[in-house]
């Protein structure tokens, strides 16, 4: 398994290719469920094929913005099955339901909250599991909760002694690469199996009411497709994109 990191010169271009199977420990830090399937989900299926041991941290429930109006008592039970859903959708992606961190942050209100709060909790999960790898939004996503949750990664994994955590940015559709000055300009590719994909697909399709039909972005036919468009980006059949953040090699 490789990494695919491309990046223009003056005059020339310059090819980085890096052995996945380094990564023993890998950390997804991404704002609600299904955030992480979306943009990794075939890379956390590799990894845990490859014997990784991948930990999953959601800080947003997913729930509260867009069902306000609810009672406590049906939100809560909203929050009891999406914990379900999301445990199940690991388990198709090879994650342990032990290495699953949901936080209490409330969604698209994650502003509300200091930044120091969220790096708190995510500095405690680092502290946990010592990430070498760490998976993330981009900072330029439209979403506020996925711009605070890249702000607290960068912070939450500064390098120090003997401490060197590369930090990869994902792709979720619908949200990434549509708020300026950057667009989604990738220059990391992850090789995914056809077995990946579909395992990734399997999964975004266990979250009740986050999957749609085509040619919505989270339907099964254009996240197929858009595997396969950028693995044709980087010579590969199927694959993911990411833009890097940092990365030791």
């Amino acid at each position: 398994m490789k990494f695919l990191r491309m990046f223009e010169l003056p005059k020339s271009k310059e090819i980085v290719m890096i052995d996945l199977k380094e990564y023993k420990r890998v950390l997804t830090f991404f704002a609600h469920p299904d955030d992480e399937t979306l943009a990794a989900g075939g890379t956390i299926h590799k990894l845990t094929s490859l014997g990784a041991e991948v930990h999953i941290a959601i800080p947003a429930t997913g729930i509260h913005s867009r069902r306000n109006t609810q009672e406590n008592k049906k939100r809560d039970t909203d929050l009891i099955e999406l914990r379900k859903d999301c445990e199940k959708a690991m388990a198709v992606l090879g994650v342990q339901p032990a290495n699953i961190y949901l936080g209490s942050f409330p969604d698209n209100e994650m502003d509300k909250h200091s930044l120091l709060e969220v790096i708190h909790w995510l500095e405690e999960i680092i502290k946990r599991v010592k990430p070498e790898l760490v998976l993330t939004h981009h900072r330029f996503c439209t979403n506020i909760d996925h711009q605070h949750c890249h702000e607290a990664v960068v912070v939450a994994t500064r390098p120090g002694l003997n401490e060197h955590v590369t930090v990869l940015c994902g792709e979720v559709p619908s949200s990434t690469g549509y708020l300026k000055p950057v667009q989604w300009e990738p220059n990391l590719y992850v090789e995914l199996s056809e077995h990946n994909v579909e395992s990734k697909i399997k999964a975004m399709e266990t979250y009740k009411g986050e999957a749609r039909p085509d040619p919505h972005p989270r339907s099964r036919e254009v996240l197929n497709a858009l595997a396969k468009v950028r693995g044709s980006e980087a010579g590969f059949y199927f694959a993911e994109s990411f833009m890097i953040s940092k990365i030791f090699a």
